[in-house]
């Protein structure tokens, strides 16, 4: 049975996904049709996340941080749909990772961003990332989950028949032997997997309610400096460093204020 969405989850999950309808096609913020990409960085710690992004070829968009009510609304909406997604039984995710990202993810011993799954096992290459790990998660009943196939009527990759856990959901974990068949998927410059895991997923454990910080918004001139700067690949030691920390600030707001959700 298919859970029914608000308005502002439906558009929420679509946009998170890249299905972008024609009406905000020329709009910076819901026309990013891969908005995912600065959505996702800004729930990790430093700026080494933004840098893999841009040696990976993906654009950061600084209009994502123009209007801090909106962002929270958006971050907000994506985990409510997620609650919603909670299922009375276990399922099972399959996913091609960044070492790095999956390194800083179990230092922390939980998720850092939203974490896109596929329900039907490994895609068979991954041309975007570099050293990469396979991933499958266990997610037991009662754990959010956004599993497009039920909660939409349609979607932009249902070839993926994906499953999108919300960020910091802590796991346990344990590493496994690749197969001779896993061993042919590859990354960007042709490798295969580094290693391969086998994760059990908990809920989050929620923080405090995070208190609404406008500072959000006055980030958005150093933000726009700072992103051109990244994708013109300047070093990060000669980025403008009331620049940073502006931005790393206002990172350690919103990652606060997505673990109150």
């Amino acid at each position: 049975m298919k859970q029914m969405l608000t308005p502002g989850e439906l558009r929420a999950v679509k946009f998170y996904e890249g299905d972008i309808p024609e009406c905000d096609s020329s709009d910076p913020f819901w026309g990013d049709t891969h908005a995912y990409v600065t959505l996702n960085a800004l729930l990790y710690d430093d700026l080494a996340t933004e840098y893999t992004r841009v040696r990976e070829g993906k654009q950061l968009n600084p209009e994502m941080l123009r209007d801090c009510n909106r962002l929270r609304a958006l971050y907000a909406a994506l985990h409510s749909a997620a609650e919603k997604g909670a299922g009375t039984c276990s399922m099972t995710g399959y996913r091609v990772e960044r070492a790095r990202d999956f390194q800083v993810c179990l230092q922390k011993g939980m998720t850092c961003a939203f974490t896109s799954t596929s329900i039907d096992g490994f895609l068979p290459a991954y041309g975007d990332k570099q050293e990469i790990v396979l991933l499958t998660y266990h997610v037991p009943a009662g754990v959010p989950r956004i599993v497009f196939s039920e909660m939409l009527d349609s979607y932009r990759k249902s070839s993926e028949n994906e499953m999108l856990l919300p960020p910091f959901l802590r796991f346990t974990v344990r590493e496994r032997p690749l197969s001779d068949a896993e061993c042919t998927i590859t990354d960007l410059n042709d490798e295969p997997p580094k290693a391969a895991y086998l994760l059990e997923i908990q809920n989050a454990q929620k923080s405090a309610p995070a208190i609404a910080d406008d500072t959000w918004n006055d980030v958005y001139p150093a933000v726009c400096r700072l992103y051109a700067q990244m994708q013109a690949q300047m070093p990060e030691a000669a980025l403008d460093p009331a620049d940073c920390a502006a931005y790393l600030q206002c990172k350690r707001a919103i990652q606060q204020f997505v673990k109150s959700l």
